[in-house]
């Protein structure tokens, strides 16, 4: 299948891409598109155009799998990349793979303004936040803003140790098979303690 997508990559052919991958997600479960099918093919690539063509075609597809994820029943759990970051396939596998544990999801995509972020999580009461982002670099407002979040902050992707650090977070692995269950569960204890609080008079 890689093999075959590969092939219809280099060529560009969009219909062929997309008939394959119709082939893949119909034998493969979509949280585990990316790793079976996504990543091997993106690793198997050099041209700069076959991978923004190739990485393109990826995020489409995957949201298309994520249609109705924001209905689900169960704690809100936004995911948002970091102002300087567009890594959004791991995220948006992540989110799958949330939403089959019973997480409702909001999706803020790449480069997310960390105002924006805040407004998201604030307006929407949200359980937990994922935050993606593969550069250590954020300015002093957008961690102190980061840090005042309601909620637990989940940091993913390869700067997630330094900066979980620094705004005090929890640094997972999004290729974990853990990570979602985990993700899950810290809020489900967010949502429960909101639910134990007294109403606001």
């Amino acid at each position: 299948m890689v093999v075959r997508l590969e092939r219809a990559v280099h060529r560009f052919r969009l219909q062929s891409a997309h008939n394959l991958l119709d082939e893949a997600f119909a034998t493969v479960p979509p949280e585990a598109f990316l790793r079976d099918v996504g990543r091997p093919l993106l690793a198997r690539l050099d041209d700069a155009a076959e991978l923004r063509f190739a990485t393109s075609l990826l995020e489409l597809r995957l949201l298309a799998q994520a249609q109705g994820w924001e209905r689900v029943h169960g704690p809100l759990v936004v995911l948002a990349c970091a102002p300087s970051d567009d890594a959004v396939l791991e995220l948006i596998a992540l989110g799958l793979a949330l939403a089959a544990r019973h997480c409702r999801i909001s999706y803020l995509g790449a480069a997310t303004p960390v105002d924006a972020l805040a407004e998201a999580v604030a307006r929407q009461r949200a359980a937990a936040v994922v935050l993606a982002t593969e550069s250590a670099a954020l300015d002093r407002r957008d961690g102190a803003e980061l840090r005042a979040l309601p909620c637990p902050l989940v940091v993913v992707g390869r700067a997630r140790e330094p900066i979980a650090r620094s705004l005090a977070g929890v640094a997972l692995d999004a290729d974990a098979p853990t990570t979602p269950t985990r993700i899950a569960g810290l809020a489900r204890r967010q949502s429960s303690r909101r639910s134990d609080e007294p109403s606001p008079t």
